[in-house]
């Protein structure tokens, strides 16, 4: 009987053995820091941040002061966000196939010479609503193309036992920016003007564009040729498909921003229209937000390790739509600074708790296509929350949109309080060797013509429920993977002869699905193959399209069929 899979027996994540060791580091949230090359990319990366939310200061308050109307300010959130809706995907596939450092080296350059532009029509005075709108869609392209890399390449910088901490820690940078970024802003701002806040946040990004360029690590040497970009796509939606924890990922962020846009779309009118309104007051405002994101940072794990991934997520949902509407029925200075400070904190343990999702269940293969794919969930809920809420301050007001967007908040925890996300576990998405195969006998063009899989299962009569619930688990995988199609027959004569059946696009698709195989997929194969009862391993047999076999100057005999088998082998799983 085969032995089922397991980190222990097949595929040691933790080569020496420390086992108090592994845990200290695994648990401990500053670890991640003692790594050189992520301790000055987080450093930089800080600055940077600090820059981008002083700019936002600078950006939202040049648009208020021009009397533009709400949508005109909501629809800044929509530039930041649109691009990173549309693009994101495609990002996500070039970044999965790629050298990551250099396509955040060229995303990065973008939103530089975006920051540039924007600096320059500032200190020519032509820095309108309308031009610093485009500039930050400008800016927001750079983005798109950055982040999906930025974010699946922190595995690349420290160990994976210290992914879940190094998550964190990013998240911990940007909202220790967003205390302190606004203010910086506010301060700048009325001190020297926009124009030389734009200048010193394009300074900033310059030191992080120099540290991504600095940083050197071992490029995994690939085996197979890069996914062309529509494959990749394709690859990416038909993994989300069959994937649980990236669907419910991508559906929850979406609702959620949607309602919880409208603090960050609106909040610029709040500090506008209160009656001790200015510039400071907005950037103060913008650092309770910090600060909250910072205090809840450190309780996130305790949060979620008391009451689970899902509930976690969807409590500080319930919490942050409380006091949304507080922020939009009151306009005393102190009840809006405390329920900024639980909105933050609110806004970080929900946020970190599915990118973290996302960076510890899904294989590398995949990661930065379902990172890119829940940004885009995120981000379009952002963006058409920005636009909604924006149209509706205008007929409603700023307090009557606020209140409406806790109201949709709190349908939507309802509507997702029974779903659940699995607990997080980086051990199970680990890739494991793919094994390897009988080199075929005869010559095929290996990117045209599909190819069929058959394996053959001798399973008793008194294990047949078993067999048939475990290739349920079995088929999601297949299909997540890159199979075309599933099947599973019983032979009329035999009853104990079983034969799983599935197609795959060509033979390249094959070797990757191979490839793509990792320790929880593994487990999910040894639980079916377990059933099988015989001297010898199931029998795997591969088929490839006979025309894909055809040189250019054959022609096929006549009544040949579609197919053609290569010489069997023992299955391995």
């Amino acid at each position: 009987m085969l032995q089922p899979v397991s980190p222990r027996n097949d595929l040691p994540l933790d080569p020496e053995g420390d086992k108090a060791s592994k845990q200290k580091q695994r648990h401990g949230t500053l670890a991640p820091l003692s790594v050189p090359a992520f301790r000055i990319i987080w450093i930089a990366n800080l600055f940077a941040n600090l820059g981008v939310w002083a700019q936002s200061v600078a950006a939202a308050w040049v648009v208020t002061s021009a009397q533009a109307s709400p949508l005109m300010v909501a629809m800044i959130q929509v530039a930041a966000s649109a691009p990173l809706v549309v693009l994101s995907i495609i990002s996500g596939v070039v970044a999965d196939n790629y050298d990551r450092r250099r396509i955040m080296l060229a995303g990065m350059a973008l939103e530089t010479s975006g920051g540039f532009f924007v600096t320059l029509c500032g200190f020519a005075g032509y820095l309108t609503p309308m031009v610093l709108i485009l500039s930050i869609l400008w800016i927001s392209i750079g983005a798109a193309i950055t982040i999906p890399a930025w974010q699946a390449a922190v595995n690349e910088q420290v160990p994976k036992r210290m992914v879940g901490s190094a998550v964190l820690l990013n998240s911990v940078n940007f909202n220790v920016a967003r205390a302190l970024g606004p203010a910086l802003g506010g301060l700048l701002l009325g001190l020297v003007g926009p124009a030389w806040v734009f200048l010193f946040n394009c300074a900033c990004y310059c030191l992080l564009i120099w540290a991504i360029w600095r940083w050197r690590r071992d490029v995994p040497k690939r085996q197979l040729p890069p996914e062309r970009l529509f494959e990749g796509v394709i690859a990416a939606l038909h993994f989300t498909q069959y994937s649980s924890v990236t669907r419910l990922v991508m559906a929850r962020s979406f609702a959620f921003g949607i309602s919880a846009s409208a603090v960050w779309a609106l909040l610029p009118l709040v500090a506008h229209q209160n009656p001790r309104g200015s510039a400071s007051l907005y950037g103060l405002l913008l650092g309770a937000l910090g600060v909250g994101a910072i205090v809840g940072s450190t309780q996130v794990g305790r949060f979620r390790k008391r009451f689970g991934s899902s509930r976690s997520i969807s409590l500080a949902a319930a919490l942050l739509a409380v006091m949304m509407m507080a922020v939009g029925a009151f306009s005393t200075l102190w009840v809006l600074f405390v329920a900024l400070l639980l909105i933050g904190g609110c806004w970080i343990a929900t946020l970190a708790t599915y990118n973290t999702s996302v960076q510890l269940l899904v294989p590398d293969w995949v990661k930065a296509r379902a990172l890119a794919l829940y940004q885009t969930a995120l981000y379009a809920g952002l963006a058409l929350g920005s636009f909604l809420w924006g149209h509706l301050a205008e007929t409603l007001g700023v307090g009557g949109a606020l209140v409406g967007a806790g109201l949709l908040l709190l349908v939507s925890v309802g509507i997702f309080w029974s779903s659940r996300l699995p607990e997080l576990n980086s051990e199970g998405s680990a890739q494991i060797p793919s094994t390897p195969m009988d080199t075929p006998l005869f010559e095929f063009n290996p990117k045209r013509g599909s190819v069929q899989v058959s394996i053959d299962y001798y399973i008793p009569l008194e294990r047949t429920r078993d067999f048939v619930r475990a290739a349920r688990r079995v088929r999601k995988l297949r299909m997540r993977n890159g199979a075309e199609r599933w099947s599973l027959y019983r032979d009329t004569q035999q009853p104990e002869l079983w034969q799983e059946v599935f197609a795959v696009g060509n033979w390249l698709q094959y070797l990757r699905m191979q490839d793509r195989m990792t320790i929880s997929d593994k487990a999910i194969l040894d639980a079916m193959m377990t059933q099988h009862s015989g001297d010898k391993p199931p029998r795997v047999r591969h088929g490839v399209s006979y025309r894909s076999s055809i040189e250019r100057n054959e022609k096929a005999p006549p009544h040949a069929g579609d197919g053609a088998s290569t010489s069997g082998e023992d299955a391995s799983g």
